[in-house]
């Protein structure tokens, strides 16, 4: 009897000893699985996977930053945004995410509101005093052309990693780059939401964390002290030499340019504005031509209009080139490299360019004939160059973007293909040499279905209603009858 007992208190203790492990076991992997885990993303378009691009500059953000997402989960782009901001979360120990249902805590949302000053659902991104909002309707593209056929519109591209990232940099580096736009030569307005305006590219440039002003050049002896970037988009009349000097001496001093340069008809030639000649001084040659490319061709859209896919080798268009998207252009002329300037010091870069079927059109005086001959500019065209100024050794190089169209910029552009914001957004992160935004575009949302025949549903209903179960009645009776024995 003393036996049986010892055995069986020794059989007890193993088992116990054995439990104790397998949860001190389980203690240990869950503890290691909260520390140290590894988040997997399934989808093709990798949605909830983060760029290099907001890996880098999460690895800038080196204060606490609290992210609030305040936002009911019945919206159509809250599954991916919380998804999303987890991945930032797993990504930094600096982030501390938050998730408030206003419906649930009513209360606390309302707090918090206030206290950000958020009007609508969206995403709080708040470090000591600063703080960014991304509103919910910043998040994704939507296609509404089923809403009349009472169908809910369909998300189409996920863009909450533009979003998160560039509210993440606005925080990490503490100042905006201040960016003046000229005017007083025709230029497109900022504010002017016409198809022709630029109050799309002022929302992208907003988001991009830039502080944009206007600025009338004419009659100024200098570009304002601390600014970081100059805009030139669409003139339409010229520049005055003094403006022209102040834009060398701007240049000089290592100062960033970007111009958007139409090829404004006047009667049977151009418009001169002044910077075709100026630009001809940094090695760049803008054509006295309209480009055309039966090639590549917009439907529903004029002659005028086309799409361009080939790129050159640089920051600005190797997403574009990487994913072979292509970008809307309107009456557009050729912009290419010109001859060196004398001393050197000066790299040109072509952009983007047409294909090896179109050409530059440079008898203006019969567009309604366009016909290809020997005076014309041949293709493939160039459209835009990135030219590098190299200053003496220790100064900060200047840099200018030059497009020979400012059309692709414009509010109906912009908002036809998401593209071209890519383009501009890239061309003014890489002049202020904010290189960690560039090319981080929206992510196509997957649409997943499964097509059944009528007689494959009639067997997945066999499986589940009777094959399954029936198995698993079948497999107790066996272990019952088993046991009886």
């Amino acid at each position: 009897m003393e036996t049986v007992s010892r055995r069986q208190l020794v059989k007890t203790g193993t088992f116990s000893a054995g439990i104790l492990l397998i949860l001190a076991l389980l203690a240990i992997v869950n503890y290691f699985g909260w520390k140290y885990y590894k988040r997997f993303d399934w989808t093709g378009s990798r949605i909830y996977s983060l760029s290099p691009k907001s890996r880098d500059v999460l690895r800038q953000v080196h204060r606490d930053v609290d992210v609030v997402m305040l936002m009911p989960p019945d919206q159509n782009v809250y599954e991916p945004t919380r998804e999303l901001l987890q991945r930032y979360a797993a990504a930094s120990p600096r982030l501390h995410l938050r998730l408030v249902d206003p419906d649930k805590n009513a209360a606390l949302a309302e707090q918090l509101a206030r206290r950000y000053g958020v009007t609508t659902a969206g995403v709080v991104f708040a470090s000591g005093n600063d703080r960014r909002v991304v509103d919910a309707t910043e998040l994704a593209d939507f296609d509404f052309s089923g809403v009349q056929m009472g169908q809910q519109p369909q998300m189409t591209g996920y863009k909450g990693e533009q979003a998160f990232t560039s509210a993440l940099l606005q925080l990490s580096e503490g100042r905006k780059p201040k960016i003046l736009f000229t005017t007083g030569h025709g230029e497109h307005g900022l504010d002017d939401t016409s198809p022709r305006g630029l109050s799309s590219a002022r929302e992208i440039v907003g988001r991009d964390n830039f502080e944009i002003e206007e600025w009338a050049s004419l009659g100024k002896p200098a570009v304002p002290d601390k600014t970081d970037l100059v805009v030139i988009a669409g003139p339409t009349g010229a520049f005055l030499p003094p403006e022209l000097n102040a834009l060398s001496a701007y240049l000089r001093a290592g100062g960033r340019l970007l111009i958007l340069l139409d090829p404004t008809l006047q009667g049977t030639s151009l418009v001169d504005t002044g910077l075709e000649a100026w630009l001809a001084g940094y090695g760049v040659k803008v054509g006295r031509d309209i480009v055309v490319d039966p090639a590549n061709p917009l439907p529903f859209f004029g002659s005028e209009t086309l799409f361009v896919k080939d790129y050159g080798e640089h920051p600005i268009t190797k997403a574009l080139r990487s994913g072979g998207l292509p970008v809307l252009v309107s009456l557009a002329r050729s912009m290419g490299k010109g001859t060196p300037p004398a001393g050197g010091g000066v790299e040109v870069t072509e952009l983007l360019h047409t294909s090896s079927q179109g050409w530059g059109e440079t008898d203006l005086a019969h567009l309604d004939q366009v016909t290809k001959d020997d005076k014309d500019v041949p293709g493939p065209v160039s459209l835009g160059v990135a030219v590098e100024i190299k200053a003496s050794p220790g100064a900060r190089p200047a840099r200018m973007v030059a497009f020979g169209d400012s059309d692709f910029a414009v509010n109906q552009l912009v908002r036809a293909n998401a593209n071209n914001a890519m383009l501009l957004a890239n061309a003014l992160n890489w002049l202020v040499e904010r290189e960690t935004l560039l090319g981080i575009p929206a992510r196509k949302t997957e649409q997943v279905r499964v097509s059944l025949t009528a007689g494959e549903l009639r067997t997945v209903w066999v499986l589940a209603v009777l094959v399954l179960p029936g198995l698993a009645v079948a497999a107790g009776i066996y272990v019952h009858i088993r046991r009886r024995r």
